[in-house]
C-alpha cells in the first residue's frame, strides 16, 4: 500500500503530470479572481480554507483533474453568490516540482545525455500542460550522481553550470509563448 504524505489529493494535468496542492497557490489564486471586484481579497484566504478541507475531508479520490477541482471551485462560488470571481477565476496550477536527482539515478551515473532529454522532456511537458512556474530541486546531488563524485570537484561544477545554463534556456523557449512562466532551481 502506498500512503500520500498529505490527505490532500494530488492535481493531475495533462496526461502525465501532478502537482501537489499548495495552500499558498490557491490563496493567490483566488486573491487573483477578486481583483477588479466588490469583494475583499481577504476573503480569498477563507475560500482557500473552505476548498482545503473539503479536498482533505470529503474528496473521496487520490488524484483530482485541474478542470474538475476549477469546475468544483467555479460552482461553489456561484452557488455561494460570488459569480464575479467565479467569472474572474483563471485555471493557474501549482509549481510543478521536478527532482534533478531523481532524474539522475534515472538516467544513471555518466549518462548526462539521458538526464538532458529527461529534464527537457518534464520541463517542456510542464509548460505546454499550463504549468505557471517550474521548481527544480536536488542540484547538487544530482550534479555528484551524475559525475560519479563522493566530493564536489571541478568537473562537479562545470555540471552545475551547463545544467543551469540548460535550465536557463528552456525557461526563455517557454517564456515566448507564456510570458508569466517561471523557474526556479534549488540546490
Amino acid at each position: 500500500m502506498i500512503a500520500l504524505p498529505a490527505a490532500k489529493p494530488l492535481i493531475r494535468f495533462g496526461s502525465e503530470q501532478l502537482a501537489v496542492y499548495e495552500s499558498a497557490w490557491l490563496t493567490k489564486t483566488l486573491t487573483d479572481a477578486t481583483d477588479g471586484t466588490n469583494i475583499p481579497s481577504w476573503m480569498a484566504e477563507d475560500l482557500s480554507k473552505g476548498v482545503e478541507a473539503y479536498l482533505e475531508h470529503h474528496y473521496p479520490g487520490s488524484v483530482i483533474d485541474s478542470d474538475e477541482l476549477f469546475s468544483r471551485i467555479r460552482d461553489t462560488l456561484e452557488k455561494v453568490g460570488l459569480t464575479e470571481v467565479a467569472e474572474n477565476l483563471e485555471q493557474s496550477l501549482p509549481p510543478v516540482k521536478i527532482s534533478l536527482t531523481e532524474l539522475a539515478n534515472r538516467a544513471g551515473s555518466g549518462f548526462e545525455l539521458a538526464f538532458f532529454q529527461m529534464l527537457e522532456s518534464r520541463v517542456q511537458d510542464a509548460a505546454e500542460n499550463g504549468a505557471g512556474a517550474v521548481e527544480c530541486y536536488g542540484l547538487e546531488s544530482c550534479v555528484k550522481q551524475l559525475a560519479s563524485a563522493k566530493k564536489w570537484t571541478g568537473e562537479c561544477e562545470q555540471l552545475k553550470t551547463e545544467i543551469t545554463a540548460f535550465l536557463d534556456q528552456k525557461l526563455t523557449k517557454a517564456s515566448h509563448h507564456m510570458p508569466s512562466f517561471s523557474m526556479q532551481v534549488h540546490q
